[in-house]
């Protein structure tokens, strides 16, 4: 599978969103490798914690097919978007 994602694209929102779902940086830096200063002082407060809820909860279709959702802006629908995929789309696909 040929993929232009790199290892930071995947791992950099995967803490904040770790972070923010699990709210302990001591935990989220032995998950990363990381202290648990760096991952307060670079991935704290930059996703909120029911977007980590959601960001967790994606999974592919019954079909096992991804489903690409736009990303809504704040006090809009999700809405489905066929051939365009956020980070965490672009995850479960890299995944997949």
């Amino acid at each position: 599978m040929s993929s232009n994602l790199t290892a930071p694209t995947i791992l950099f929102p995967s803490i904040s969103y770790r972070l923010a779902d699990i709210q302990a940086a001591a935990q989220v830096a032995l998950e990363a490798g990381n202290s648990p200063q760096s991952i307060f002082q670079h991935y704290r407060e930059l996703v909120r914690p029911k977007d980590a809820k959601s960001w967790f909860s994606i999974t592919p279709g019954e079909d096992g097919k991804i489903i690409y959702f736009e990303v809504p802006k704040d006090g809009e629908q999700a809405s489905q978007a066929p051939g365009k995929a956020g980070p965490a789309q672009a995850l479960a696909a890299a995944a997949g």
